[in-house]
């Protein structure tokens, strides 16, 4: 079952002189198994929007539909329990590496299982699945996750989430700080999670992603859904009134069209790509 926000608005410090709203009038739907973007200018509501997911906030006005579960501004439509939503959504926020708390890298994955239910024999079971699943092996069971390089630490902090088999996977900005070499593998990992079924949402700033990994891109501008299309629809336009950039080599594929050359935009999505497209119009 799909993700569906109906009419959704929310408001900060309602009633208050600080009161702000965040989002107006937001609709939108994500299939299941999709890997989706949300992009746009800093404030323009990503935040809110995907906390709206597994209910950390509950709509001003509207309602939010999770699979059967329901977060809605009328009290009587809402889902009774939330615990089951938050297993169904796994939420990877920004740093996730600064909410490891545990004595041992097993521990600290294996807390949300035992949180969710799992026996303590289980919960180590799926720690040990969800750190394979990242790359991490048995050498790192009984490491401090404080000890660990900053990568290995967003590793371990993805495998306490990927631990409970969220259906949902939203991860916000999931390459801030890495090296161009740490960005890669960390989507790799995610490319590899969405190809066994479960549903990415990713919140990036850094367009190059969005074009490469997502199906579909939802653009946002002051607190409402301006766009939604394919990665290579949006960049095939004009995103500046979006305060959105073109990644670098796209823009540069766009400019040798321009000139001429035979270049299919829609088989550039990275540098080698390109360098693919290029080589087939200089052969031909």
């Amino acid at each position: 079952m799909p993700i569906d926000f109906s009419s959704v608005c929310y408001t900060y410090s309602p009633k208050t002189p600080l009161q702000y709203e965040a989002l107006k009038d937001i609709n939108l739907h994500i299939d299941d198994g999709e890997f989706v973007a949300l992009v746009g200018r800093t404030g323009c509501g990503k935040s809110t929007l995907v906390s709206h997911i597994n209910a950390l906030l509950v709509p001003s006005k509207g309602k939010v539909k999770v699979d059967e579960f329901v977060s809605s501004s009328d009290k009587k439509k809402r889902s009774k329990k939330i615990s089951p939503l938050r297993k169904l959504v796994g939420l990877v926020f920004q740093f996730p590496e600064y909410q490891l708390f545990e004595e041992t890298v097993l521990k600290d994955v294996s807390f949300g299982p035992k949180n969710f239910g799992r026996s303590k024999e289980e919960a180590l079971e799926d720690a040990k699945e969800a750190l394979s699943l990242v790359g991490l092996g048995e050498s790192f069971y009984d490491r401090s996750p404080f000890e660990l390089s900053g990568g290995e630490k967003r590793r371990v902090a993805i495998a306490g989430i990927l631990a409970i088999h969220p259906k949902y996977l939203v991860v916000d900005e999931p390459t801030a700080g890495l090296d161009p070499l740490g960005a890669k593998e960390m989507m790799d990992l995610f490319d590899e999670i969405h190809a066994k079924g479960t549903t990415i949402i990713l919140v990036t700033h850094d367009m190059s992603l969005v074009l490469k990994h997502a199906d579909k891109v939802f653009v946002m501008s002051e607190g409402q859904i301006a766009k939604t299309c394919s990665p290579i629809e949006l960049f095939k336009g004009d995103i500046t009134q979006y305060s959105l950039q073109i990644p670098p080599f796209f823009e540069f594929a766009k400019q040798l069209k321009a000139q001429g050359m035979d270049i299919c935009l829609d088989d550039c999505v990275d540098i080698p790509s390109l360098a693919k497209e290029i080589a087939r119009c200089q052969n031909g």
